[in-house]
């Protein structure tokens, strides 16, 4: 692959050889051929190799910053439970789901104070640049994850199979969409890059130390993830003393600075990963109050995340027992079971998790991406046993030609999946950037809290409490959302205050929807009381509450998919003498049915899609002053 030293050097020819042979140069003479030393073999590999890395590394870094850019944002829970939360460390003000109540506590604020640091640096900076800079930084973090794996499997497995890894992990769609994802889930997923690489080049520390992290810090059911660490040094090897060491060093070292900060934003002793799995398995109501899915939801997920990758994967058993097989006749089935060892566990561990998540009711496409990693590494591990076993025999010019083709089959589904979600959902993003700049800028933060208890810059009033613009207002700008509460980017995209001065408010108006809203966070002047306050009127059952509405007719500006209207879901297009649009993008009706199993709505085909799908308009509405 590389070129060899021996092709780069240039030879002397025989009339060089006679001259040198002829002549007796002086020392320090201008006939004297000044000697360059050559690079041997091994030297000028390895600077090829690190072009060759370097190049890999740039092409994923710009893969993850594209997504940190035009990736779409497609899950409430991502903007109401972190987003927000954010928002309120950097700027005073956010919405608070039920989750963030001190009487429930399943969420983590030290996960939230992670995002804060690097946030703080840049939160003089415009709030929607703050916001992509985050999503950038998760993307590298995942970016670096991946190279680490990739360099951790050339040289522990081969380097064919960590060039197939490499490429199926860099062109999935899902990881496309999961690495800029402000989601415990999607940090999960970066930090099983990081798990992979540490235990096939057998770092046990640092890889317990992910695990560790992944499930206190991130979610508690990524302990799953471990399972490879446990077998393997507890049952193949003898090394449970480094096993048991570096799982409480790990465990209570991030557990103790987890829970002293939890416990001093929400004011009492908390273990939110605790608290979390004891709703969600144990005593709670579980998650199955917000919808239920059957196990093809994760079927269809899968080939659109992953699309001919879940072939080959399937491809994996009957090569296996064709390997077992061959391994056995040749007498060498031991050395086959230690060689493969590896990979068996992480296919254990991917089936295993599809088991228990497969078996619940609810069912997210975010709860699949902690394994993505493995998705990549054993689709990469199974072309490769294929390339090996039948590809291989063949012709070189066949076997380039039949690898370009699926790999470039495999390319090309990707991005027509990665190009339609963003051409079908990305309106929700654009429309409220461009209603930012309608309302104008005025003040770009009104507060920074930072870590502790300070005050914010928030002016105050003779008695010491913050001034009115504190609390709603008659001069308040009022920006309301019916049924798409659930596509609102976050606070990021919403100015604190217009070019006027005046205070700009996110407000819902009743829908069709029944369950619980968010509200906002307590308006105070310091952080730490509205993280402790506990909030009226909130429930674990996602029971509506009445209390989160405000009427149309109090409504400056209305965000609405365009779409027939009913009893409680208005279409403002019909009301031209009191509602006038100002801003539309194009979005995917999804209520109009589609051809061919809908997969021109779930792949975009130039032309065809656009002849097949049916669009509408995300649009925002200006009220008509009387």
């Amino acid at each position: 692959m590389f070129a060899s030293s021996e092709n780069l050097r240039e030879r002397p020819n025989k009339t060089s050889m006679k001259n040198r042979k002829g002549s007796t140069p002086q020392k320090g003479g201008l006939n004297e051929e000044p000697r360059r030393p050559i690079p041997s073999r091994q030297e000028d590999s390895w600077s090829n190799e690190q072009d060759f890395d370097l190049t890999m590394m740039l092409a994923l870094s710009a893969f993850r910053l594209f997504s940190g850019f035009f990736g779409v944002i497609n899950d409430c829970d991502e903007v109401y439970n972190y987003w927000e939360p954010l928002h309120l460390f950097l700027y005073g003000e956010g919405f608070q789901t039920w989750e963030y109540s001190p009487i429930y506590a399943i969420r983590s604020y030290f996960y939230i104070g992670l995002h804060y640091i690097p946030a703080w640096f840049v939160s003089f900076r415009p709030k929607v640049e703050v916001f992509i800079f985050i999503r950038c930084m998760l993307s590298l973090l995942c970016a670096c994850g991946e190279y680490y794996a990739y360099r951790a499997i050339c040289r522990n497995i081969n380097a064919r199979t960590g060039r197939f890894f490499y490429f199926f992990s860099v062109f999935s769609p899902g990881v496309f969409l999961a690495s800029a994802t402000f989601l415990p889930s999607s940090f999960c997923m970066s930090l099983s890059y990081y798990i992979i690489a540490s235990f096939v080049s057998r770092r046990w520390t640092l890889g317990i130390f992910c695990v560790a992290f992944s499930a206190l810090v991130g979610w508690p059911f990524s302990a799953v993830i471990g399972l490879p660490f446990v077998v393997h040094m507890l049952l193949l090897e003898d090394l449970k003393a480094e096993f048991v060491l570096a799982s409480l060093g790990s465990g209570l070292g991030i557990g103790v600075v987890q829970f002293l900060t939890d416990t001093h934003y929400f004011g009492k002793p908390v273990v939110a990963s605790l608290n979390i799995v004891l709703y969600n398995v144990l005593s709670g109501p579980g998650p199955s109050l917000y919808g239920e899915e059957p196990i093809t939801f994760y079927v269809k997920n899968l080939f659109l995340n992953w699309n001919i990758a879940v072939f080959i994967i399937l491809l994996g058993c009957p090569l296996a027992l064709w390997r077992l097989w061959a391994s056995r006749r040749a007498g060498g089935l031991g050395a086959f079971y230690r060689r493969n060892s590896s990979v068996v566990l992480f296919a254990i561990t991917a089936a295993l998790w599809m088991l228990i998540f497969g078996s619940q009711a609810h069912k997210e496409e975010r709860f699949l991406f902690p394994i993505y990693p493995f998705i990549a590494l054993l689709a990469a591990v199974v072309y490769n046993c294929f390339y090996e076993t039948i590809i291989g025999r063949l012709a070189v010019n066949r076997q380039q030609i039949i690898t370009v083709m699926i790999l470039s089959c495999f390319a090309l589904l990707s991005v027509s999946r990665a190009f339609s979600v963003h051409r079908n959902y990305a309106a929700q993003s654009e429309i409220y950037e461009a209603l930012e700049k309608e309302l104008g800028s005025g003040v770009e933060y009104n507060a920074n809290f930072g870590l502790g208890t300070e005050e914010n810059g928030l002016s105050k009033d003779s008695s010491g409490s913050p001034k009115s613009d504190m609390k709603p207002g008659s001069n308040d700008v009022q920006i309301c959302v019916g049924k798409e509460w659930h596509r609102f980017p976050s606070s990021f995209f919403v100015p604190n205050y217009d070019r006027n001065g005046r205070k700009v408010r996110m407000q819902f108006v009743k829908s069709e929807f029944t369950g619980l809203l968010p509200k906002p966070f307590k308006a105070t002047m310091n952080l730490i009381d509205a993280t402790r306050h506990e909030p009226s009127d909130m429930n674990d059952m996602n029971k509506e509450e009445t209390s989160r509405y405000v009427s149309l007719d109090s409504c400056d500006y209305f965000v609405d998919l365009d779409m027939p209207a009913t009893e409680l879901e208005p279409n403002l297009g019909e009301k031209p003498a009191e509602w006038k649009p100002i801003i539309t993008r194009p979005f995917i009706d999804l209520s109009k049915p589609t051809k061919y199993f809908g997969l021109l709505r779930a792949f975009y085909v130039p032309h065809f899609s656009d002849k097949t799908n049916s669009m509408t308009t995300y649009t925002v509405y200006k009220k008509i002053s009387e």
